[in-house]
């Protein structure tokens, strides 16, 4: 089991953050369950990454939108995320999940 950290402004992972919620408001209901507990893994390590800023938080908690969290997953985790992307690509509004999908990419090591 490989862990990978991974620096991702605020402002980009809040799309991620966002992708995740609604790829578990959709799973849940279907009953997949092992997506559903990694996409809880993935937000949560969101969360106490963004705990750990010191500085203002925004009103719903979040540090600054340029400030760069450090987000510990598993190797297995990064890639869901990247397919949990893809699968809301389609519904994109803006370009901060493009962003997500390339910073998660080049960081990630090449399989073993």
């Amino acid at each position: 089991m490989r862990y990978v950290t991974i620096g991702i402004p605020v402002s980009v992972w809040q799309s991620v953050d966002l992708t995740t919620d609604n790829t578990l408001a959709i799973d849940v209901v279907e009953g997949v369950i092992e997506t559903v507990m990694i996409g809880v893994c993935v937000r949560d390590a969101g969360w106490r990454a963004a705990s750990s800023y010191e500085g203002a938080l925004d009103a719903y908690g979040w540090p600054p939108p340029d400030h760069v969290l450090e987000i510990v997953l598993r190797q297995s985790h990064w890639m869901w995320v990247l397919s949990a992307l893809e699968r809301w690509q389609p519904y994109e509004t803006d370009d901060r999940p493009a962003q997500a999908r390339q910073i998660i990419a080049y960081a990630l090591p090449p399989d073993e």
